[in-house]
């Protein structure tokens, strides 16, 4: 019985730590995203290396790659009307990349997160990308 108890107590309280909300230092890690954006389905090879940088490449289906494109971020807590109509709580990934082939042109984005979890990054789950005036739904998955 003792044991039985002392392995709850310790599956409940490393849950929690498993679905931590995101922050700088528990998003680093390898992830894979999906969208889509009219008829094109968009692959990308996303890396956060650190609490401030991260890369990303996009990748086709054929095996093709583009060039890996680097750049730095923040993750701001933020308030988002969802698809609900409701005001909800979350976290922005504020990005700004550029590619080795011409630093002087940067892309910023969005990633709003709303009420994710480290958990939810590894079990894969839908975000909202915006960019270039568009939102786009995307699906991540830390690898």
């Amino acid at each position: 019985m003792k044991s039985l108890l002392a392995s709850a107590l310790i599956l409940f309280s490393t849950s929690q730590v498993f679905a931590a909300p995101i922050t700088p230092e528990n998003l680093i890690g390898k992830y894979k995203v999906e969208a889509r954006a009219g008829f094109q389905k968009i692959y990308v090879n996303f890396r956060v290396v650190s609490t401030s940088e991260f890369e990303l490449q996009r990748t086709y289906t054929d095996g093709r790659v583009d060039e890996l494109c680097n750049g730095k971020y923040t993750i701001n807590p933020t308030l988002l009307w969802t698809d609900f109509e409701t005001l909800a709580a979350g976290k922005t990934f504020s990005g700004l990349v550029s590619c080795p082939s011409d630093r002087s042109r940067t892309q910023s984005f969005n990633i709003e997160f709303i009420n994710k979890t480290t958990e939810d990054l590894v079990r894969g789950t839908n975000v909202t990308v915006e960019a270039r005036g568009m939102r786009l739904n995307a699906y991540v998955k830390k690898q």
